[in-house]
């Protein structure tokens, strides 16, 4: 039995360039404040504008001088919205040949601080957008998510990035938002056991490149297809999987 559901998870949140522009960087939780609450993990889609390959040291023993060099990415993304700059660390660059200045990708990664601009400074996933109509799907996300309504307001400051004292941050924070739940640990969900089924198959079928299709998964599990659907389409908004092609789903 797979233990791939068995680490914490910290959900990435789709939103556009300008939202992480706009946000303020908490140092000490390693947390971007948006209007979205505090974010770790996020995930845009953009174009590559600039795309730069950079080498890295990083010794292999810490009691020996010998040194590991590695090759590394480093992008420009632009989504209409904002720019922001984002890196692959040691990468095997024949592997990312498509991945290239005018391409249009779907990223996931960490989000952080770097000199005195917020960027995504550690990618987990960034893949080439061949249907036009995903990165329409994934516009109407983001649009949905703020006429929904449920945003919090970001807190004014004098001073703006690193020249901002870390110990005062948030001192100016209305005192009607809760600081202490913002940059709390998201509390682990009420798991949902038919869910976790279907990703744990997907996780299994996934290990040999291939995935699963609808119809395969609905045989196993024996869930009719609109409620099946629906819990698909759960997993591929916390990115947890993605389709491959039309009905067909794999796992990160």
């Amino acid at each position: 039995m797979s233990n791939a559901g068995s680490y914490e998870f910290t959900p990435p949140i789709r939103c556009w360039i300008k939202h992480l522009l706009e946000g303020k960087y908490n140092v000490t939780e390693k947390s971007l404040y948006t209007i979205f609450g505090t974010l770790k993990r996020v995930r845009i889609v953009a174009t590559i504008t600039n795309r730069e390959e950079f080498m890295s040291k990083r010794s292999t023993d810490i009691d020996s001088p010998t040194e590991e060099i590695n090759t590394n990415l480093r992008f420009e993304l632009d989504d209409g919205t904002g720019i922001i700059s984002a890196v692959k660390w040691n990468v095997d660059v024949e592997n990312y040949g498509d991945i290239d200045k005018g391409v249009l990708v779907d990223v996931l990664g960490w989000v952080g601080f770097y000199g005195d601009k917020v960027q995504i400074n550690s990618i987990t996933f960034i893949k080439k957008i061949k249907n036009p109509n995903y990165a329409l799907l994934r516009e109407a996300d983001v649009i949905k998510k703020i006429k929904s309504g449920d945003l919090h307001k970001i807190p004014e400051d004098t001073v703006s990035g690193l020249e901002l004292e870390e110990d005062t941050f948030f001192d100016d924070i209305p005192s009607e938002i809760d600081v202490e739940k913002l940059f709390s640990e998201t509390k682990t969900p009420k798991v949902d056991k038919n869910k976790e089924e279907i990703f744990t198959i997907i996780y299994e079928y996934s290990q040999d490149g291939n995935g699963i299709s609808l119809e395969e998964l609905q045989q196993r599990t024996n869930i009719p297809e609109n409620k099946l659907r629906t819990y698909i389409n759960d997993l591929v908004m916390e990115s947890r999987i993605y389709p491959t092609e039309e009905n067909i789903y794999q796992s990160y």
